[in-house]
């Protein structure tokens, strides 16, 4: 096995994309990171791909910042990128990617010395073909989607803001309130509108892998949960999804529950991910 190093973004992508796409589910986030990346080339230190007889067997993003994305890929793998970082000596602050591939790199960084929970995150990825649940159509006259504008603006930005506090670890507020502008110029930020309420939760596509769209920022405000507004919501942004002929969507959610809403929404649990941070 040998590692292969990249300065250049393009001759990266080039290399690596159909490996990607053989686990697109799993490897979604490398089309947000790559999309960053093409627009501040700056941002990337290097990217590498492990290859073994000359096919890749994991594909590894390290940014400015020192943090790595690992693919899916084999534990073999792993372990040759694991030596490679270690032989250079390089500084890693924190890795995130597919469970298998990620905790595993952490576990061997960290000599099998310290523990794997702390400084963790984890989620659940969720998958939906739009086999939408028949269900929700007696009602059809009560609820809507209206899609954010500037005058929707001040509550979007307070919700998006409840969204980050309200997570577990708390997110940069000023990171999600920039998602949701900008998914608001792309007209892909909603609201759910019911009849004789009003705007009662929100939600929208932050990015897109190159067959998904991914639903960001599902937020219902506390007066309205407990009622089926965040399935609700999740119901009409497929909905919508499908008129504009996208196929997929997936979904990212850190709820360990037994009774996940975004399984009651129709969506099915596809994969694992888990961000992991060092000290």
């Amino acid at each position: 096995m040998r590692v292969q190093t990249y300065n250049l973004l393009p001759r990266f992508l080039v290399k690596t994309e159909d490996f990607l796409l053989k686990n697109e589910v799993q490897n979604n986030l490398f089309w947000e990171v790559l999309n960053t990346l093409t627009k501040n080339p700056s941002a990337i230190q290097w990217a590498a791909n492990v290859f073994r007889n000359g096919k890749i067997q994991l594909s590894v993003i390290r940014t400015a910042s020192d943090y790595l994305l690992l693919s899916s890929g084999t534990k073999s793998a792993v372990n040759q990128f694991n030596s490679y970082c270690k032989n250079k000596k390089l500084k890693i602050k924190g890795v995130s990617g597919p469970k298998s591939t990620s905790l595993y790199f952490s576990k061997k960084w960290l000599n099998d010395q310290m523990d794997l929970k702390m400084g963790r995150r984890d989620f659940y990825i969720f998958k939906s073909n739009y086999k939408l649940d028949k269900t929700h159509h007696n009602e059809e006259n009560i609820f809507s989607l209206k899609t954010v504008g500037k005058n929707e603006w001040p509550k979007a930005r307070l919700w998006a803001l409840k969204f980050a506090s309200g997570s577990t670890p708390e997110i940069d507020g000023s990171a999600i309130v920039n998602m949701a502008r900008g998914m608001m110029q792309r007209e892909e930020l909603f609201f759910l509108q019911k009849k004789g309420l009003g705007s009662c939760a929100m939600a929208g596509f932050g990015r897109q892998t190159k067959n998904f769209k991914v639903i960001n920022l599902v937020f219902v405000p506390e007066e309205h949960r407990q009622k089926g507004i965040a399935r609700r919501i999740v119901f009409e942004v497929l909905k919508r999804a499908k008129v504009h002929n996208q196929s997929n969507a997936l979904l990212f959610s850190d709820y360990r529950g037994k009774r996940n809403l975004y399984e009651a929404a129709g969506l099915e649990m596809e994969t694992e991910y888990c961000e992991r941070m060092f000290y």
